[in-house]
């Protein structure tokens, strides 16, 4: 796999589009997703890295969205619970990956606000969500990408290795087995297989493609990034 600052900055679009799709949809964030030139972007990006056919159904789902279509989808999946008081969708990783094990959750939450901080991602104080919501989790690897291509185009190889080392920390410990499990529940709920008490607006197809293209870009990135590391054993991560 090429480790190039190119192919880094095209992680970066499709994890940074992904992740703007599970926002809440106002009208900032259904403006950047519909905005041509983005599309334009993402869909290169689709193209070289190979994954063009979820990139297309994403964009085929969003043609022709507003914020009046896509902000009830939003809602009946992630927003309200039904009258058994859950949720269809569960956007957090510790319900994925942790369960009821309440000291095991607030453990992986607390390491993922623990490498936000030293990435210099800030949580927007209008985000309204848990440190382990999918969004933050799939911008904090837009950011490791996007900070690997600036490393790698400025020859700074020490500090490219430690950002592949922290991509294959937060794969392998947190989106490898959440962002799966996330996309089979979305796709069920989507699909009518789920165990909603609500039918699901038809611009829910957006949701079930971003969890599609969020799944499949994980697999591609496990397939290519080192294994995880400790700093400071000398092992170089070259993927």
């Amino acid at each position: 796999m090429k480790n190039t600052p190119h192919h880094h900055t095209r992680r970066a679009a499709l994890y940074g589009f992904a992740a703007t799709v599970f926002q809440y949809p106002d009208e900032a964030v259904v403006g950047d997703l519909t905005d041509e030139e983005v599309q334009d972007a993402v869909r290169q990006a689709g193209d070289a890295l190979g994954l063009d056919s979820e990139v297309e159904a994403l964009l085929h789902a969003l043609d022709g969205v507003d914020r009046d279509s896509l902000e009830p989808a939003y809602n009946r999946l992630f927003g309200l619970p039904g009258d058994g008081g859950t949720y269809p969708v569960v956007p957090y990783e510790a319900h994925y990956t942790t369960g009821d094990e309440v000291n095991e959750s607030q453990r992986r939450i607390a390491t993922v606000v623990g490498l936000l901080e030293e990435f210099g991602l800030e949580i927007s104080d209008e985000f309204d969500e848990r440190h382990d919501h999918v969004t933050v989790e799939l911008e904090l690897l837009q950011v490791l990408a996007a900070q690997r291509a600036v490393a790698l185009d400025g020859g700074d190889d020490e500090t490219a290795v430690r950002l592949a080392r922290a991509g294959a920390t937060v794969l392998d410990e947190h989106l490898g087995d959440f962002i799966p499990a996330f996309a089979h529940r979305v796709r069920e709920t989507v699909n009518g297989g789920g165990s909603s008490d609500r039918d699901v607006p038809e611009a829910s197809a957006v949701y079930a493609a971003a969890a599609d293209l969020a799944a499949a870009l994980i697999e591609f990135d496990e397939a290519s990034h080192p294994d995880p590391v400790s700093p400071g054993t000398g092992v170089r991560a070259d993927g």
